[in-house]
C-alpha cells in the first residue's frame, strides 16, 4: 500500500493505515499552524477475492460488453473473438488454438493474434488483426468476415483506401471522441517511420496518421473523462496525449523496466497494457503477466500496486461492466466486484496533539479528500443521569456548593468506572471535576469519560455509542446514587428515562482557547 505525498507543505505526515480497523493514523512531524491543510490519502483497498465469472482457452486480451447480446461479455480468446454469459462460452469468429489467415466465415475463419476490437453497432465487430497487420469486419448476423483497413498479410505504411493502405501490428481501436467518424489504432512500433497511432474512417477504412512521434510500442488506449486527453500504454511507461495538439509528453514510467511504485518521479512500470479510467482521478494499468494490478491517482501523483488475492495467474485485460470489474487471464475471466469509489474526509486535531485519526467510510474508497484542522471546539463523551429533587432544598442546605457536592459527585467516578471500562475501551476522567445543574426539580449530573472528539464530530460515534449503551443497561441504579448527607432523603437514586434507561451517554462541547465560551445554537466559540 502506498501513499500520496501532501498537498500542501505546511505539514509532514508518515502514514500508517490500518485495514482491519479502518482507522487512518496521520503521525503529524510538524504540525501546521495553518487553520486548514488540505491533501489526498490513496486508500485503494486490494482486492478481497476474485470469482470465477467464465473460462476461456488460451489469452483474453480484450474484454467488454456484448452490444449484441445484452448481459455478455464480448472478449478476444488469443485467434478468436467469443461471448460469454458467465455461464456458457460462444465462439463468433476464430479458434483460439488455431492462427493463420483466410476468409472463411465464423469458426473456420483464421486469425492471428486478435488484441483488440471495436462494436461498430450491435452486429459489426471492427478486430484488430496483429499477425495479419489489419482491421477486419466481422457481421455477427452472417458470420462473414472482411477486410477493413490496411492490406491484410502485408505490413508496412501507407496512407490510403482498404486494400491500398499498410499497417503495422495494429493492437487497440477506440474511438475518437472528437470526431466520431474516426478510429484510433495502436500500432505496436519502435519506428516511427510507421507512425504509432494510425487514424482510419469508421465507414470507408480509409487509413491515415495521428501520431508518429514520443511513443514506444504503443499498446492500450483511453481517455479521460473530459475526452481532451489521450492516455497510451507503451513499452515501459504511460504517455499523455494532449488531443487538440496531438502533443506527447511521459505521465509515468521511462524507457527502463522496473516495479517501482511511489511518486510519479519515482514509479517505473514493467511492461503496462491494458489502461482503463475509473474516475477523473484514478486510472487502472495492467502489466503483462502480473497478477496485480497497478493504479494510477491522477491528483496525487502516484502509484501503487493492487493485489488480488487468491488470483496467481497474469492478467492481461481489465474492464468495468455493469459496475463490476473484470480481469481476463490465460484460461478465464475474473470478477473483482464492484471498484472503489473516492470518500470526503474532515479531520481534526487538537492543540498539541501529533497524531490526528479518523475514521474512514464503511465504503471501499479509491481515495480520501481529506480537510485536516486545527480544532476550535473539544466534544467529549460523558455519563449522564438525572435525579429527581428540590433545586431550592439544595440551595438552601448548601448542598448546591462546590465544597459539598462535588467530592461527592467524583466518588462516583470510580464506581461508574465498571460502565466505562466494560470492553468499552474507555476510563472515566477522573483528572476532571464532573458538572452538575438544577433546574425545574431535576439535578442533571455529566461524569467526562476520556474519550474525545475533535470538532468535525457531531455526535457520538455509533460503535462507541452502543458499547457504553449495552454496559449502563447492565449497571443498577446503585451505581450512580448520590449521598446528599445534609437533606432528607440522604441518598439520591438516578430517575428511569422513558426508554428504560439510567445512565445516558451525551456528547459534550467546550472551547478549546482561553476566554472563548460555546454558544451551542451557532456550534462555535465566542
Amino acid at each position: 500500500m502506498n501513499f500520496s505525498k501532501v498537498l500542501s507543505t505546511s505539514i509532514m505526515t508518515s502514514f500508517a493505515y490500518l485495514l482491519s480497523q479502518t482507522i487512518l493514523i496521520l503521525t503529524c512531524l510538524a504540525v501546521p499552524n495553518a487553520s486548514s491543510t488540505r491533501f489526498l490519502y490513496d486508500g485503494i483497498n486490494n482486492y478481497e477475492k476474485a470469482e470465477l465469472y467464465s473460462t476461456s482457452t488460451s489469452y483474453v486480451f480484450r474484454m467488454e460488453e456484448d452490444e449484441y447480446i445484452p448481459g455478455n461479455i464480448l472478449f478476444t480468446d488469443l485467434h478468436s473473438l467469443r461471448t460469454t454469459d458467465g455461464i456458457s462460452v460462444s465462439t463468433i469468429a476464430g479458434s483460439p488454438k488455431s492462427r493463420g489467415y483466410n476468409n472463411s466465415s465464423g469458426t473456420s475463419a483464421r486469425f492471428n493474434g486478435l488484441y483488440g476490437f471495436y462494436q461498430k453497432n450491435s452486429t459489426h465487430v471492427i478486430v484488430a488483426d496483429y499477425g495479419n497487420a489489419c482491421l477486419r469486419m466481422i457481421d455477427r448476423t452472417t458470420g462473414q468476415i472482411s477486410q477493413f483497413a490496411g492490406t491484410c498479410q502485408t505490413p508496412g505504411h501507407r496512407n490510403g483506401q482498404v486494400g491500398y493502405a499498410y499497417l503495422t501490428s495494429p493492437r487497440r481501436i477506440l474511438l475518437d471522441k472528437t470526431s466520431p467518424t474516426t478510429l484510433i489504432v495502436s500500432q505496436s512500433q519502435a519506428s516511427s517511420s510507421y507512425a504509432y497511432l494510425r487514424s482510419i474512417d469508421i465507414n470507408t477504412g480509409d487509413a491515415g496518421v495521428l501520431v508518429s512521434s514520443g511513443l514506444n510500442h504503443p499498446k492500450g488506449m483511453t481517455w479521460d473523462e473530459n475526452e481532451d486527453i489521450l492516455y497510451v500504454t507503451n513499452s515501459h511507461y504511460i504517455a499523455k496525449i494532449t488531443w487538440s495538439t496531438k502533443a506527447v509528453e511521459t505521465l509515468i514510467g521511462s524507457r527502463s523496466p522496473n516495479n517501482i511504485v511511489g511518486s510519479f518521479s519515482q514509479s517505473l512500470l514493467t511492461s503496462p497494457k491494458d489502461v482503463s479510467v475509473i474516475t477523473q482521478q484514478l486510472m487502472m494499468v495492467t502489466e503483462w503477466g502480473k497478477s496485480r494490478l497497478r493504479a494510477i491517482n491522477m491528483a496525487s501523483e502516484v502509484s501503487m500496486n493492487v493485489d488480488i488475492f487468491g488470483l496467481n495467474s497474469g492478467i492481461y485485460s481489465f474492464a468495468q461492466i455493469n459496475g463490476s470489474t473484470y480481469v481476463g487471464t490465460k484460461g478465464n475471466i475474473y470478477n473483482l466486484g464492484e471498484i472503489s469509489v473516492r470518500c470526503s474526509v474532515n479531520a481534526s486535531y487538537m492543540p498539541g496533539e501529533t497524531e490526528v485519526k479518523f475514521g474512514l467510510s464503511p465504503q471501499n474508497c479509491t481515495n480520501y479528500l481529506v480537510d485536516v484542522f486545527k480544532t476550535t471546539v473539544e466534544r467529549r463523551v460523558a455519563l449522564k443521569a438525572e435525579y429527581s429533587v428540590s433545586c431550592d432544598q439544595l440551595i438552601l442546605q448548601g448542598m448546591f456548593e462546590k465544597a459539598l457536592l462535588e467530592p461527592v459527585l467524583e466518588l462516583k467516578m470510580t464506581e461508574l468506572q465498571d460502565i466505562c471500562g466494560n470492553g468499552t475501551g474507555c476510563n472515566m476522567a477522573v483528572n476532571m471535576t464532573p458538572s452538575y445543574s438544577c433546574s425545574n426539580n431535576t439535578l442533571e449530573v455529566r461524569w467526562p469519560t476520556d474519550i474525545v472528539f475533535a470538532e468535525h464530530v457531531k455526535e457520538i460515534p455509533a460503535k462507541t455509542r452502543d458499547m457504553l449503551t449495552k454496559a449502563a443497561e447492565n449497571a443498577r441504579r446503585e451505581n450512580a446514587e448520590i449521598l446528599t448527607l445534609s437533606i432528607d432523603p440522604y441518598s439520591l437514586l438516578p430517575r428511569v428515562q422513558e426508554n428504560g434507561e439510567i445512565i445516558q451517554t451525551v456528547l459534550e462541547a467546550k472551547c478549546i482557547e482561553d476566554g472563548k465560551v460555546y454558544q451551542e445554537s451557532t456550534d462555535t466559540c465566542v
